[in-house]
């Protein structure tokens, strides 16, 4: 193997364990004796609260592109619930 082939191995294990550091601390919760990785308890939670708006908005205003409002609804609840308790 030559010098510069032997750097860039070098560099490319330094760089791979850089992007192993990244996942040292994962937020989980114990349910039930399993683990789940925060971030489901959050979509979950956001889906629930877009149900809930559904429900509140369906009587009152007529949404033009459903398949678009619903899961953006549930999408912007899930990140601020991730931003507020995990961030």
């Amino acid at each position: 193997m030559n010098l510069q082939a032997d750097r860039a191995l070098r560099f490319a294990a330094a760089f791979a364990l850089l992007l192993l550091t990244g996942c040292g601390r994962a937020p989980a919760f114990d349910i039930l004796g399993s683990f789940f990785p925060a971030w489901l308890l959050c979509l979950v939670i956001g889906t629930f609260l877009a149900l809930i708006c559904r429900g509140l908005l369906q009587s009152r205003v007529e949404i033009a592109f459903p398949v678009l409002v619903y899961p953006s609804l549930t999408a912007i609840f899930t990140f601020a619930l991730w931003l507020a308790w995990f961030r």
